[in-house]
């Protein structure tokens, strides 16, 4: 990217992401806007395009989905008289090896095949003890509506200042 397009790129991501979490923290109490910058990461650190968002929420979805399989692989485990530490990490074996085969050999190529997001669908799905499940969804729906909307604005800010243009 050239300067320009960086520089305004920049300053577009900076202004929405301050709006988006000013308007989370007025509209709900779900208590997880930081959510919506892991999305960004994903988002970026993937080097996905707009087109993408709907799997990109689908396989967030499908993570939330999956964390609670884990937790109900825990109480499972729990129940037939393991200890936390033991039914914690059979779940976590188990449900990892079926989320990764299921979503990279037979999903891998469609729109939920985005494992590091799944991945992070399981993690703040743990992040919450389970619960907050409402907003796990809202906040995920809302990080990648912010993501996407950077996003057009770097495609916009690429095109608007090329990189040849510094020369």
């Amino acid at each position: 990217m050239s300067s320009k397009a960086v520089l305004y790129f920049s300053i577009w991501t900076s202004l929405l992401s301050a709006i988006f979490y000013h308007f989370y923290t007025m509209w709900f109490s779900f208590g997880i806007p930081w959510i919506m910058f892991v999305c960004m990461a994903i988002y970026f650190g993937m080097g996905l395009q707009p087109k993408d968002s709907p799997g990109l929420l689908l396989s967030a979805y499908c993570g939330l989905a999956w964390g609670q399989f884990d937790f109900l692989l825990i109480s499972l485990f729990t129940g037939l008289g393991l200890g936390m530490a033991g039914a914690s990490f059979l779940s976590i074996v188990i449900g990892t090896t079926i989320t990764m085969y299921i979503h990279i050999k037979l999903l891998g190529g469609t729109p939920i095949g985005h494992m590091p997001i799944i991945f992070a669908g399981v993690c703040l799905t743990f992040s919450q003890g389970g619960g907050n499940v409402p907003g796990l969804i809202v906040t995920f729906a809302i990080g990648i509506l912010l993501v996407t909307l950077c996003s057009l604005g770097q495609v916009w800010c690429m095109k608007k200042f090329p990189l040849e243009a510094e020369k």
